[in-house]
């Protein structure tokens, strides 16, 4: 065999080799067709530099300060994440006038949104309480009023009427009750009592129905919600999104 003819089976007996064995950068012993090993801590720690992912070559960052994620796509191409994501925020209109029958929860506003990406949803709002020891209208003290000495519980919160599946519907949170105490003499419970029932809650992707409702515990008595018109009684959902 002349030397050309050895030179070019050794040729092809390394492109062969390339072609078939793992490649290990910064290890001997690469357990992937790829793979890129190191360790360290702080700025010291292993860092892959794609340049087509860079601020410089990539439009999908805002500014050369701009962190984005990046991921594989259903070819397992590497790319940034869009920043599509937005924050949004809902204002209720005032509540509307709602008596609360006494020993009963009724549905005070709701409101309808979507997320379309898991989110962390805080909600909030202003609710002011008409009350009166009145057993049978929540707007008059003619009838007869409650001087029994006993506490009675009423206040507001929220649950979830419409949501995707795995999300508990109809479950009370952000619970704000007050307890007020009658007693023997007096005009008892009469005016105006605000409260501000909120939470943040974290929930996935989907249609959802925030509802406000009202709550009267005891069986004789009533009170009313946003019984003055107050344009400020509203309910406030904001929304974050937390990944894409």
């Amino acid at each position: 065999m002349t030397s050309k003819k050895i030179n070019m089976a050794a040729v092809a007996i390394q492109i062969s080799v390339c072609c078939c064995a793992q490649i290990g950068i910064n290890t001997s012993a690469p357990q992937q067709a790829l793979q890129i090993s190191g360790s360290g801590t702080g700025i010291a720690q292993p860092i892959i530099r794609i340049d087509g992912l860079n601020s410089t070559n990539n439009p999908a960052h805002e500014s050369t300060s701009s962190t984005k994620r990046v991921f594989a796509d259903a070819n397992g191409t590497l790319v940034i994440a869009g920043n599509t994501q937005t924050n949004k925020f809902y204002t209720s209109v005032s509540l509307p006038n709602t008596a609360i029958p006494a020993g009963t929860e009724r549905a005070v506003i709701s409101q309808t949104f979507t997320l379309d990406y898991p989110s962390i949803v805080h909600v909030e709002a202003r609710v002011g309480i008409a009350a009166t020891d009145n057993i049978s209208d929540p707007t008059s003290s003619t009838s007869l009023l409650l001087r029994n000495g006993q506490a009675r519980l009423f206040g507001s919160y929220y649950k979830l009427t419409a949501a995707p599946t795995g999300v508990a519907t109809n479950t009370a949170f952000g619970q704000v009750i007050i307890s007020h105490s009658t007693n023997t003499g007096g005009a008892q419970l009469d005016g105006q009592f605000y409260i501000e029932p909120k939470k943040e809650l974290y929930l996935p992707k989907g249609n959802y129905t925030l509802t406000l409702y009202g709550y009267a515990q005891d069986s004789t008595m009533n009170f009313a919600v946003n019984s003055l018109s107050q344009p400020t009684q509203q309910m406030m959902i904001s929304i974050t999104p937390v990944n894409y």
